[in-house]
């Protein structure tokens, strides 16, 4: 799995940061977190396809995280896009884009749209599959806004070096029970899938953009291995971060402390900011474990 990110501004585009966008890859499926200004232009130039995006989460309808969304759903029905979109987002999502559509005279569409919408809601699973599953939690904004995180399923693995001393082929139909937890039978050995597996634990990933400080934000990113978070202004200007509803590099790095992410990103920053680089120290006096200041096509492993 990785992120790309494709925007780390906040209200106003720069020179070398669009509004904010990520797009997260798993398993074949792309999800987008955020559509502001430009982003189906960052898409093209990350050379990433649009149309492997299924699933959108819209944190807020604040322009600076939406105002790409009207292009990106015009491409794809230009595109003859067939399959489904689900697009998450606060209350009210639903009537907001079939304004867009009607505003453009796409009141319909050759692919299905699909909207969710979020209530004011403490931590919750929004989405799962057999895979995964997303979460999503209610932030500190002045509007209604929404931070997420997805957590991979733990999987069964096969212990192949285990069949290899029983002399079991290690490719073998009946080894997708094995994963299942199902005890098999192969060339008259019977194999015990507690024996034959070992689980191993799935990856996190959470973000939340636009946000004052909220102490639940460390149980959304609990243990992440990756954990993306605003932070838009320096520590010298706390008062303005909790006008606007932000956090301050310091308030950032102390949300991965307590949460003990493994990887914490810090991004949407005040277009004030010609260099991220005090806002790094002020970071790094609080965040000790491994941090990043987000740029413009930045590719994360996960």
């Amino acid at each position: 799995m990785k992120l790309k990110i494709l925007g780390t501004s906040s209200a106003f585009p720069t020179k070398n940061r669009n509004q904010t966008a990520a797009l997260f890859t798993y398993s074949g499926e792309s999800f987008l977190f955020d559509c502001g200004e430009g982003t189906q232009r960052q898409i093209r130039i990350a050379r990433e396809n649009p149309q492997k995006i299924t699933k959108i989460f819209i944190s807020h309808w604040h322009g600076d995280h939406v105002l790409g969304l009207p292009g990106l759903l015009m491409s794809m029905a230009m595109n003859q896009r067939k399959n489904p979109l689900e697009i998450y987002g606060p209350k009210g999502t639903g009537k907001k884009i079939a304004v867009i559509m009607k505003a453009y005279e796409h009141e319909t569409t050759n692919y299905k749209l699909i909207v969710h919408e979020l209530s004011n809601i403490k931590l919750k699973t929004i989405c799962e599959t057999d895979k995964y599953r997303i979460n999503a939690l209610k932030l500190k904004h002045p509007i209604p806004c929404f931070g997420f995180s997805f957590e991979e399923k733990t999987r069964l693995r096969i212990d192949t070096a285990y069949l290899k001393s029983r002399e079991i082929p290690t490719q073998h139909i009946g080894l997708k029970r094995l994963q299942r937890g199902k005890d098999v039978t192969i060339e008259g050995k019977k194999i015990s899938a507690k024996r034959a597996t070992y689980a191993r634990h799935g990856k996190k990933f959470a973000i939340t953009i636009d946000t004052a400080y909220y102490a639940p934000i460390a149980e959304l990113a609990k243990d992440a291995d990756l954990f993306v978070c605003e932070a838009t202004f320096s520590n010298k200007v706390k008062s303005s971060a909790e006008k606007g509803g932000h956090m301050t590099t310091k308030e950032a790095a102390r949300l991965g402390k307590q949460a003990k992410v493994k990887h914490l990103v810090l991004t949407h920053f005040s277009q004030r900011y010609r260099s991220t680089k005090e806002l790094e120290q002020e970071a790094r006096s609080v965040f000790k474990g491994k941090l990043t200041m987000a740029k413009d096509f930045m590719e994360l492993k996960i």
